[in-house]
């Protein structure tokens, strides 16, 4: 527990300092070794399983955060993913075909979720950036979810007595994931009124509300989905390199998955 808390207070403290620097080079890269790192943890997970994802691929498409946000306008970016879509799904069936079918058509569908799943999912977070206030916003993205692993670990660990799904995560509990959507809640809460006390923001708290109930769920979705890949690969954690909670999908598979539902409500339903 000491291990997960100082890990848990390091990151929170490593993030708020990059937001507080204010340079968005840093904010890309940061998101991009998040993202190379989420890969490696990721291929090794599958490599224990035997299989062989294409890493080229997946290490390529990393590279596309660096594009998001500001750089490029919706209409080139849009442009630029209907070419180089269909030409990388073609090179990656002539790779298959040049290694002679030791790279078979499952490692390629696992190379394609692994795109999707990581530096899609992660990219969320610098289009949140490039957002009017991008720097409050990010904030529900990654303490909604941090919190919400938080409560749900607290309050799962003492009162928790109903399993939650126990085919794919036996410790988490019904009450533990009620407590972590309440956690989700508190926290927006606190950074709404942070944001309009202090920030000069305007933000609906019905709204935001509704949004963290909405994050708090979808959050626990990607830890679940994460627990899933780890379950069929028969590992423990994706890594080690967070102390007391694993690899870095072991801690951010809940910030990927509330990054996109944040973005998409702030964009869609709150006009930003």
């Amino acid at each position: 527990m000491n291990k997960r808390t100082l890990s848990s207070v390091v990151l929170a403290i490593v993030i708020i300092s990059i937001l507080v620097l204010n340079i968005p080079l840093l904010d890309t890269i940061f998101i991009f070794v998040l993202s190379v790192m989420g890969i490696y943890e990721y291929n090794k997970a599958f490599k224990n399983a035997g299989y062989h994802p294409i890493e080229w691929v997946e290490y390529i498409a990393s590279l596309t955060i660096f594009f998001m946000g500001g750089y490029i306008d919706i209409q080139t970016k849009i442009v630029l993913a209907r070419i180089l879509i269909p030409i990388l799904l073609i090179l990656m069936f002539i790779y298959i075909f040049l290694k002679d079918l030791k790279v078979s058509v499952i490692d390629l569908a696992i190379t394609l979720l692994s795109v999707v799943y990581i530096p899609f999912m992660f990219s969320f977070l610098k289009l949140i950036l490039s957002m009017n206030m991008g720097r409050l916003l990010v904030m529900y993205a990654f303490f909604g979810a941090f919190s919400s692993d938080i409560f749900a670990y607290l309050i799962g660990c003492k009162f928790g007595k109903r399993k939650l799904c126990p085919t794919i995560s036996p410790k988490k509990t019904v009450e533990g994931s009620i407590a972590g959507i309440i956690g989700v809640v508190i926290t927006y809460i606190i950074i709404t009124f942070i944001g309009n006390n202090y920030c000069g923001a305007n933000l609906n708290y019905i709204y935001i509300s509704i949004l963290a109930v909405v994050a708090g769920i979808t959050g626990q979705f990607g830890d679940l989905a994460a627990s899933a890949i780890k379950r069929h690969c028969n590992i423990k954690d994706f890594g080690n390199i967070l102390p007391g909670h694993g690899g870095i999908l072991d801690r951010y598979d809940s910030v990927m998955f509330v990054a996109p539902v944040v973005y998409i409500f702030l964009k869609v339903y709150m006009g930003m």
